[in-house]
This record gives C-alpha cells, sequence and structure tokens, in this order.
C-alpha cells in the first residue's frame, strides 16, 4: 500500500539510501582490484548470503516469506540461476570495463525488460517505450562504439549478459508474484559463493581484504536490497524507479573521484542519451496520481 505524508517521506528516504549504497560498487571492487575476480565474487556474495539469510530468516518469522520460504514456483530454481549469474556478471564486468559502461548499459533494464515481457508474456510496449527504447539503444551503440579497440568490449557484452538475467528476472517474478524475492536473493547469492569459490586459484587474503569483502556484500547485497524493497512499498513505482538510475550517475562518480576513472566521451554521450530516455518515459507516470500497485516496481537490482 502507497504510503502519504511522513510514510511518503519514509520511503522516499529508504530508496534514496539504498541506490546511495548500491552506486559504491565500483569503489569497493577497486579497493580490491588485486584479487582474483573469482575470490572477489566468493567472498562479496559469500558475506552477502550470510547476511540476507539472517534478514530471510526475519522474514520467516513476521510469517512475510509465504509458503515453502516464497519458493513453491516450478521456475524458482531458474531464477535463483538468473540471479547468481547476474550477479556474477556485474562484478566481472566492472573489473574489465569502466563502471559508467556497466551502469549505462544496466540503465537500459526498463526497456530490456518491456521486450523480455513481449517475448514472453506477450505484454505490448506502449509507444512512449517504443521510442523511448529507440533513443536508449542509440545510446548504448555509440558508448560501444566508442569502445572499440579499448579493450572494454568483453565488460560491455558482460554487462549486457548482467542486464538481460536480471530483466528475465523481473518479468517471471511477476508472472509469479508469489516468489520471495528475499529468498531468491539469499539462495543465488549462495549458488554465485559456490561457483566463484571453486574457481578462486589459492590466493592470500588478508584481515583488510576480508573486512572490506563483508562490508562489500553486507551492504551492497542485504542492506540496500531490504531498504529498497521497505522504501518502494511506499512510493509510486515510477519514483522509485526514477531515484534507482541515480545509481547510474552516482557510481561513475565515486570512481572518478577516488580513483581518477574517467569515463570517456563516448560512454558520457551514450549515458546522456540513455538516462534521457529513461527519464521521458517515466516523466508521465510522476504526474500521475499515486495509486500504483507496488508490483510495478518489479525487482529492484540484486548487486
Amino acid at each position: 500500500m502507497l504510503g502519504g505524508g511522513a510514510a511518503r517521506r519514509r520511503g522516499l528516504v529508504l530508496t534514496s539510501a539504498a541506490t546511495l549504497i548500491w552506486s559504491t560498487a565500483g569503489i569497493f571492487t577497486r579497493l580490491l582490484g588485486h584479487l582474483d575476480v573469482w575470490t572477489v565474487l566468493a567472498g562479496r556474495a559469500g558475506f552477502g548470503a550470510l547476511f540476507m539469510a539472517v534478514a530471510a530468516f526475519l522474514e520467516w518469522r513476521r510469517g512475510r516469506l509465504g509458503p515453502r520460504f516464497g519458493l513453491g514456483s516450478k521456475l524458482a530454481p531458474l531464477i535463483i540461476l538468473l540471479a547468481a549469474i547476474a550477479m556474477s556478471t556485474y562484478i566481472a564486468a566492472i573489473r574489465v570495463t569502466t563502471v559508467a559502461d556497466v551502469m549505462v548499459i544496466y540503465s537500459t533494464l526498463p526497456f530490456v525488460t518491456a521486450g523480455l515481457a513481449f517475448i514472453l508474456l506477450r505484454e505490448r510496449p506502449s509507444a512512449r517505450t517504443l521510442v523511448a527504447s529507440t533513443i536508449a539503444l542509440v545510446g548504448v551503440a555509440v558508448m560501444v562504439g566508442g569502445a572499440t579497440g579499448t579493450g572494454r568490449l568483453l565488460g560491455e557484452a558482460l554487462s549486457f549478459a548482467m542486464t538481460i538475467g536480471f530483466g528475465l528476472m523481473v518479468v517471471l517474478q511477476r508472472r509469479h508474484p508469489e516468489m520471495s524475492l528475499t529468498s531468491i536473493n539469499t539462495l543465488g547469492s549462495l549458488l554465485a559463493a559456490i561457483i566463484a569459490f571453486n574457481l578462486a586459484p589459492p590466493q592470500p587474503v588478508d584481515a583488510a581484504d576480508l573486512v572490506i569483502l563483508a562490508v562489500f556484500g553486507l551492504a551492497t547485497i542485504c542492506i540496500a536490497f531490504v531498504m529498497f524493497m521497505d522504501g518502494a512499498k511506499l512510493i509510486p513505482a515510477a519514483e522509485s524507479a526514477l531515484i534507482n538510475m541515480a545509481e547510474a550517475v552516482l557510481g561513475p562518480v565515486w570512481v572518478l573521484i577516488f580513483f581518477g576513472e574517467h569515463p570517456g566521451a563516448s560512454a558520457l554521450i551514450g549515458g546522456v542519451l540513455v538516462l534521457g530516455a529513461v527519464i521521458w518515459r517515466v516523466a508521465p507516470d510522476l504526474w500521475r496520481a499515486r495509486a500504483v500497485e507496488p508490483a510495478d516496481v518489479g525487482a529492484p537490482p540484486l548487486l
């Protein structure tokens, strides 16, 4: 149920704080740049699964998970696998390309989801969505074209895989809304951690690295997820989508400030086109009456 007054302000604060936390993923990844990517994946996902299990237990105690811990659908194993793949490709992408590239491509999620919903659920997108999707596609093409010969194409390919994975999760979860995203996030993190642990080479990880990995998992997998889910219930879907889009702006800003990572002209131009398309698409919804179903929010980023 959407909130009004104080409840709506709480929703805005929670979703904004969650977005701010998610935007720091690039900082953590760069701080752990001396570790193998599989080691980073195993540590982050492992700690994330541990803390998410605590959140899932609390939800279960309150009777919020539903029957079979919210995993009664036959599609649950597939969605858990998609969550694990998306989490893993996200970190891998940041390791081999700029944070700006990853964030801009991930910003096309609403349009990717609309396309997948049309293919799988026969949901026809609106004309405004089609136009915005075309503009966003042009923006991505500009960014990818500028990355040719720079060694960043692999990272952009991984970013596309991540975005498609999240898009499939959103569509499938909408088809089976009885499934618990908390349970899915917990098991997806656990699966990603197990796979990464078995692929990680023997490598010393000191106490400082463990602390960073623990905070990385706690903040970006658990705390941000819980805050976003609680806040998104209190505000319209369009507002939560617009707030969450700030991650695509803040993420590159943090690594520019702390690590001097410049995204490049093509990424900036492409980013403006993609973000402009998203804002233009959700703008009409912001002016409508705020009686929007919380289910329209879809799955938040499980990054």
